[in-house]
């Protein structure tokens, strides 16, 4: 039984029971066209999966009257705010809805009250980041901490999770700065 959050990838490898239970604390919400589920700069509230519709995510241009850049459009079953979900940081880019539809929404409250009570939720989580933090390049292994990252040593804790959430989140900026210059 496919649920719409199990194409996630830190929830792919959950068991039914655990994606049954991410799924009670979820809800459905109907977005109109032109309407932003959330800003750059917004604190982030949780993670959005779209059922139907398509989004828009996009940056701002830096300056007035310029116009926005447009980094992806989304179809049906691609989410948003996974980073936001687990480290709470602003968000860093804006979405919107290009054809109304509607979305699935996993507040970031819910799911640290899921990750509490279902260990295997939080080793998935934790598992998948360190893989994700593992695969950027230009990363040395050569620390102690590093190869725990490498060797999934991780404690699947929330403060961990929200330090690898910042590793990639440096190294997405650091790419952008690189793509610019």
């Amino acid at each position: 039984m496919a649920t719409p959050i199990d194409s996630i990838p830190f929830f792919s490898s959950l068991p039914l029971p655990s994606l049954m239970t991410i799924m009670k604390v979820t809800k459905t919400l109907e977005i109109e066209k032109d309407k932003n589920l959330f800003n750059q700069g917004d604190e982030a509230d949780g993670l959005y999966v779209l059922l139907s519709g398509k989004l828009q995510v996009y940056i701002f241009s830096g300056h007035v009257g310029g116009t926005n850049k447009v980094l992806a459009e989304l179809e049906p079953g691609k989410y948003v705010g996974e980073f936001g979900l687990i480290d709470g940081d602003k968000r860093s880019a804006s979405v919107r809805m290009i054809e109304s539809g509607e979305v699935l929404f996993l507040p970031a409250i819910a799911f640290a009250v899921v990750m509490d009570n279902q260990p295997v939720v939080a080793q998935a989580v934790c598992d998948y980041l360190c893989d994700k933090v593992s695969a950027l390049p230009r990363v040395s292994w050569t620390s102690p901490k590093a190869k725990w990252i490498h060797e999934k040593n991780v404690k699947p804790s929330l403060s961990n999770m929200k330090t690898l959430c910042k590793i990639m989140r440096e190294h997405n900026k650091q790419t952008a700065v690189l793509q610019k210059g």
